[in-house]
């Protein structure tokens, strides 16, 4: 195989870059109906390994840049759903790793090689070669295994294909300073690792509720976020804009690539908005979200994206790379008071069936972060914040309450995420 599956492309190099100092891993936490058989697990984990061979990699870095190497040593396999250290000897040098303790299973990736759906794609086979050791013999269509190759496809980042233009020559546009959540209401850190607070429900009663109010489970949650942030913030000034990440793959014409191919909408919550009723305030953020997710609108916005990615790989030095990458993230991080992520609906039904719970946790940031699954039936709402206090999450809950939603609130935890650090080339 190619040494340049293993190379950081455009699209990687500004989340890679920018996050090199802060450890952006994710970790999705499923519970099974069993609790987790280890050696089971260790031949599902070889076989999805044999599979991906551009996910095996280590981590490295020297003077001038970062870069993925091979890596032929298992994956680990850890009974502790604690924190661990991808990129270390305790994974065996790898960028992802899998956890479990009882019925839980966690796997823990890098953010730099990959995004959430490009993880879904390992996670479905991982849980294919598991469930056939388990169950027996299984329905394996539209799952990636052992039986299919590797396709340029999956491993080409689309943005490298797209043209490189001219950033100095782009107009200037300030990023606007969202309504900032800690700032307007003085809340208190929560121990410097962020707090967790989890929803379930059902999507018997969810998705028609949706369907009536020109909705879908993700736009239903960022408008039912906007609705609850509003009421706690009456007259305030600065704008309630939220992110919603969109997966881009298929406006690039490549569903297939694992690399990190996210876009976001932006969603702005006025008073001509506030004032709407709740079916017209969806329409009107389901027509935000089409028209920003238009396919020419999103390969301009990915143009200018792999033309920053280039730039940053261009760059002398890798401080150089690490403080620019940093610096363009930095204006995101204050241009929302909220983002919401929703890699979509559960895919496969007779994987699913063995899955209880879907929970996804992200490292903490500025502002509440909303990551949602939809698995057997129910979907599963994960809010990340940094702060101890509950008044957004309460007042979420409030929306929730009074639109006669069913849910289940589910134990509340901190966030657990790996860490992960480059190892210096020798």
């Amino acid at each position: 195989m190619s040494k340049e599956i293993y190379n950081v492309t455009r699209g990687d190099a500004l989340m890679l870059y920018a996050t090199l100092m802060g450890s952006y891993t994710i970790r999705l936490k499923l519970r099974l109906d069993k609790p987790i058989d280890k050696a089971a697990l260790r031949k599902a984990a070889d076989k999805a390994s044999e599979r991906y061979p551009y996910l095996c990699v280590t981590l490295r870095k020297n003077e001038k840049e970062v870069y993925f190497e091979q890596n032929d040593m298992p994956v680990a396999i850890i009974n502790s759903i604690a924190g661990i250290t991808l990129n270390s000897p305790e994974t065996n040098g790898h960028i992802w790793a899998l956890c479990y303790e009882g019925c839980d299973l966690c796997i823990d990736f890098y953010h730099g090689r990959m995004d959430g759906t490009g993880v879904y794609f390992l996670l479905t086979t991982l849980l294919y070669y598991y469930f056939s050791e388990i169950y027996g013999e299984m329905d394996s269509t539209g799952i990636r295994t052992l039986n299919d190759p590797v396709t340029e496809k999956e491993t080409a980042d689309p943005l490298d294909a797209l043209s490189v233009i001219d950033l100095s020559a782009l107009p200037k546009q300030e990023s606007p300073s969202a309504l900032n959540l800690i700032k307007s209401s003085g809340l208190t850190n929560y121990g410097g690792v962020g707090q967790m607070l989890k929803i379930k429900i059902p999507e018997r009663s969810f998705i028609p509720f949706t369907k009536a109010n020109d909705s879908s489970p993700g736009i239903m949650i960022s408008v039912f976020m906007a609705r609850a942030t509003d009421k706690l913030h009456p007259g305030h000034t600065d704008p309630l804009l939220s992110n919603y990440v969109v997966n881009s793959r298929p406006m690039l014409g490549n569903p297939q690539t694992f690399h990190n191919c996210t876009t976001g909408v932006t969603l702005h919550y006025d008073d001509r908005i506030g004032k709407m009723p709740l079916e017209t305030q969806c329409t009107v953020y389901r027509g935000k979200t089409f028209v920003q997710s238009d396919e020419d609108r999103v390969r301009q916005a990915m143009t200018v994206s792999g033309s920053v990615g280039k730039m940053i790989l261009d760059l002398p030095t890798i401080e150089m790379k690490t403080q620019t990458a940093m610096q363009i993230t930095g204006s995101f991080y204050n241009s929302s008071t909220y983002m919401v992520s929703y890699v979509g609906k559960w895919q496969y039904p007779q994987l699913g069936q063995h899955i209880k719970e879907f929970w996804t946790s992200t490292p903490v940031g500025p502002f509440p972060l909303i990551e949602i699954a939809a698995v057997n039936g129910e979907i599963f709402v994960s809010m990340m914040q940094s702060f101890s206090e509950h008044i957004y999450y309460d007042a979420f809950l409030d929306e929730l309450r009074s639109n006669n939603i069913e849910y289940t609130e589910c134990d509340a935890e901190p966030v657990i995420t790996a860490k992960i650090s480059a190892i210096e080339s020798m």
